[in-house]
């Protein structure tokens, strides 16, 4: 398992160490470092597969190698630009390193050269462990296996393309879900994730953590091979109407679909890594949702969630009273800004055994607090001429 993150002289972080569990949320003001954290580890991914290709040809200790170039666009979803913004703009150099350890395991930390004065949208990692691959093994970033949802996922669409991948899965944006919930009809999952008694395959559990979502819903895929396309419907049990494309069920279903689909798809010692998993969905979904990403992670998975709501938290604390995931196995990240320059600051938030967190930093999950406050102070001010 992950336990630390490190960034050095990469965007926003001069130097951190960013902490992990096996279920961590973060948050934050808009612009103030989590995605670049995300960003880090899909480097560091691609950094991964790039010595995997590379190993078959030449050995990695050989410094006669060519450079493993790692690219900023495109690749899992990533939208970097080119090298010239990459480095952090207080620091004179053009070395960026990124590297995951953890309690046991040897660190991975490599260093990738993103030339400040000439624009290129890859850079290449010029110096990394001779036994990479070897070390890669024991953090879960690395492994075959991994399912990330970018935060811009498809939405609704009434077919989706099939897809040509190692292990089933939901794609990036969510592009293959239809095609996943196809593939995975006869797929058990993790006896964590059950929660509807009596059977524990794939199908099955889907439709019960979607009707905590949207109640009663009934999932249908229709594969086309000759089309390479999967159809898909939503239902609601119980219901006289038929099934109807998801185009007519509105945002909400499509962007959480691909979420709940990834969790159950997901295999102890791999990786779920969340983007706003509370789009487009209700209060009390999105407080489902905080709950069964704590399952998820109960299941194995190490769980990264970057999130901007107060009701995936509350899930997350509501699943720890519940007994769904030990109070130790899950934290929360507060990234903030200091008033001067400087990198973000981290605010790492655990919780006891009644959920009760272990600080609240100003503006963690605060507003609301703060409105009702403001509130107040106008109605005040509102009534104030009329006792005159």
């Amino acid at each position: 398992m992950i336990r630390d993150v490190h960034l050095t002289n990469f965007k926003c972080f001069q130097e951190a160490r960013i902490p992990l569990n096996r279920l961590t949320v973060l948050s934050g003001g808009n612009g103030v470092g989590k995605s670049s954290v995300i960003q880090s580890l899909l480097l560091l991914r691609q950094t991964g597969d790039r010595a995997r290709l590379l190993a078959g040809a030449v050995s990695l200790a050989d410094e006669g190698h060519p450079p493993l170039n790692v690219k900023l666009n495109d690749e899992y979803r990533l939208s970097l630009g080119n090298s010239t913004t990459l480095t952090n703009a207080d620091i004179e150099s053009n070395i960026v390193v990124l590297g995951v350890s953890g309690d046991e395991a040897e660190p991975v930390l490599c260093s990738f050269e993103a030339s400040t004065t000439r624009p290129t949208t890859s850079i290449a990692c010029v110096k990394a462990p001779e036994d990479l691959l070897a070390r890669a093994g024991a953090f879960p970033i690395f492994q075959e296996a991994f399912h990330y949802l970018v935060a811009e996922r498809v939405g609704p669409r009434d077919l989706q393309p099939m897809a040509d991948q190692p292990f089933t899965s939901t794609g990036y944006a969510g592009e293959f879900t239809a095609f996943a919930i196809s593939q995975a009809e006869g797929r058990k999952v993790a006896q964590a994730l059950c929660i509807e008694d009596g059977s524990s395959l794939f199908r099955v559990q889907l439709e019960a953590w979607m009707g905590r979502l949207v109640p009663g819903a009934q999932i249908f895929t229709t594969p086309y091979p000759d089309l390479n396309r999967v159809q898909m419907a939503i239902g609601r049990r119980g219901a006289t109407a038929k099934a109807l494309p998801p185009a007519n069920t509105g945002f909400g279903i499509s962007y959480a679909l691909p979420v709940v689909v990834s969790g159950l798809l997901a295999t102890p010692g791999s990786m779920l890594i969340v983007e706003n998993p509370e789009a487009h969905l209700h209060p009390g979904a999105q407080t489902a949702i905080g709950i069964f990403l704590a399952a998820v992670a109960t299941a194995g998975v190490q769980v990264l969630v970057e999130t901007h709501s107060e009701n995936v938290l509350n899930g997350v604390r509501l699943a720890v009273l519940r007994d769904v995931i030990p109070h130790n196995d899950a934290s929360f990240l507060f990234l903030s800004l200091g008033e001067g320059p400087g990198q973000p600051i981290l605010h790492p938030i655990a919780m006891d055994k009644a959920a009760e967190l272990t600080s609240w930093p100003p503006g963690f999950f605060d507003q609301q607090e703060a409105d009702l406050t403001e509130m107040m102070k106008a109605r005040r001010a509102l009534a104030a001429p009329a006792r005159s």
